[in-house]
């Protein structure tokens, strides 16, 4: 992803309190509970999606190339709102190097 257009990930601890901060620090959190925390209610595999896309350093674009699908359709698929084929999930994981169950 290129520079200028990539959040810091550790903005989003920025929206938790200042309790929850030093509870944080305290006790620590299990991942699926900070993952909700900052992600809401996504589905896991919009989560993954994401996740690796960041992981390779691929633009919404580039992946799509890779796909050979639309820039919008991987959009709409990181903000839940499309689902993942078996299809494509199996794309995604050659692309990736992961298992496609990740993806259903």
């Amino acid at each position: 992803m290129r520079g200028h257009t990539r959040m810091l990930h550790t903005k989003s601890y920025s929206n938790l309190d200042r309790s929850e901060n030093e509870e944080l620090k305290e006790h620590g959190i299990p991942a699926e509970d900070m993952i909700t925390k900052i992600c809401g209610n996504l589905p896991k595999w919009a989560v993954y999606l994401r996740g690796l896309r960041y992981r390779e350093d691929l633009t919404q674009a580039e992946l799509g190339e890779k796909l050979n699908i639309p820039q919008t359709n991987i959009s709409q698929m990181e903000l839940g709102k499309r689902s993942i084929g078996k299809k494509l999930a199996m794309k995604l994981a050659k692309v990736f190097g992961t298992d496609y169950h990740f993806f259903l």
